[in-house]
């Protein structure tokens, strides 16, 4: 770690290279079989901002929609929740941000929902500011999509029911939390939901889309969210929106992780915006299991190199893309 102390905290260094390197050559050498993907005991995976109208759009009919996840597709599936932030619309309305890249209202093709199943994708949050790109009937249609397509879904633009929603893994109850801050900053419903719901959560993860776009530290108003989140009763801290990693912060044992940048966007003009860190969280008796997995995000989600992966740990202020929670 660095410039700060984990409390409780065992840091797992890897031997040489970087978990997605060591993925990627695996699968090369015929190494990944039965044994590597049988699902963990308990499993979540956390993503960043997936965007899929402009330029993803574009991609997507040119190589085939499958390709914005195919690479992170055996990671997706080794896990019982993936999990991730949509940046727009599922809606039948013709892309506007297509053909004014100035204009930024997403919408999607509702087939997009699919696709993200199929990828092993199983939870959305809609706590964010594009949700309402084309008002209530744009965010009504694209519940409607993706509760066709079998997946959950939880948080509001406005921090209104619905902020959560829970699944159920080999008798544990997993629970999900929205907050957004941009349009009304006041936690009251969330930490009311929070506080509500922890009786009957085994696990509860606060998704936040929050800070300020392309910074790299989090904001006073993020670390002061987040603490109340914490001290609410929430085990995991996610956040989204500033569209670059931020670092991982430990408060009270609880990992809050600012921004895991982007997943799946268009962005790409530094490096900063074109990668990101997908989170493994794996529950092992009563520890967490933390696996850092840092990805490229230009127009699909690709394992990343070992140079990105070393700069995505140091946008972390980690060391290791690998520690564990005592509880």
């Amino acid at each position: 770690m660095k410039d700060f102390v984990l409390t409780g905290v065992v840091v797992v260094a890897l031997a040489a290279l970087l978990l997605p390197v060591v993925l990627r050559e695996a699968k090369e050498h015929g190494l990944v079989g039965e044994a590597a993907a049988e699902p963990l005991p308990v499993s979540m995976l956390f993503v960043g901002d997936i965007m899929l109208d402009r330029s993803v759009a574009r991609h997507a009919r040119v190589a085939g929609p499958a390709r914005l996840f195919a690479e992170v597709e055996d990671v997706f599936l080794r896990h019982d929740v993936v999990v991730g932030n949509l940046e727009g619309t599922l809606t039948t309305n013709p892309s506007v941000a297509e053909a004014s890249s100035t204009v930024l209202r997403f919408t999607a093709n509702p087939m997009f929902a699919e696709v993200l199943r199929e990828a092993g994708v199983t939870t959305l949050s809609l706590a964010n500011n594009h949700t309402l790109d084309f008002g209530e009937f744009g965010l009504d249609d694209t519940r409607h999509h993706l509760g066709q397509a079998g997946l959950a879904m939880f948080g509001t633009p406005y921090n209104e029911a619905p902020l959560a929603t829970a699944t159920t893994v080999k008798d544990k109850t997993l629970c999900f939390v929205g907050y957004h801050e941009l349009y009304r900053r006041d936690p009251s419903t969330v930490v009311a939901k929070i506080e509500e719901i922890e009786p009957t959560c085994n696990f509860t993860t606060l998704v936040a889309h929050w800070g300020e776009e392309y910074e790299h530290e989090p904001s006073v108003s993020q670390r002061e969210l987040a603490h109340l989140f914490v001290d609410a009763g929430t085990d995991l801290v996610i956040g989204a929106h500033p569209h670059v990693v931020q670092p991982l912060e430990i408060y009270n044992n609880v990992a809050i992780f600012y921004s895991l940048g982007n997943f799946v966007f268009d962005q790409g003009w530094r490096a900063e915006v074109r990668r990101g860190v997908m989170v493994s969280v794996e529950f092992v008796g009563s520890n967490e299991h933390f696996t850092l997995i840092p990805v490229n995000t230009y127009l699909e989600a690709t394992l990343a190199d070992e140079a990105v992966s070393a700069a995505v740990l140091t946008d972390l202020n980690l060391d290791s893309p690998t520690f564990v929670l005592e509880k």
